[in-house]
């Protein structure tokens, strides 16, 4: 899965919330993340619970804008 943000600072922070979940994530660009969910049982586990996170995620930081690819 593919997060996009246009702003280095919450791209920085996701980062760091994603690898203490236990997720994989791998900086593509300055706005984008590409994540891992290497616990997950299947793809459609980890599409689901990262999901999940990203909207609680977004929940804590509301001025942060996300897109997920």
């Amino acid at each position: 899965m593919r997060v996009r943000i246009r702003d280095s600072v919450g791209l920085d922070l996701l980062v760091e919330d994603l690898r203490r979940t236990g997720c994989v994530p791998a900086t593509v660009d300055e706005e984008t993340v590409h994540v891992i969910h290497p616990n997950a049982r299947d793809a459609k586990e980890a599409v689901t619970e990262l999901a999940f996170f990203l909207r609680a995620w977004q929940a804590r930081h509301p001025e942060v804008v996300l897109t997920v690819s």
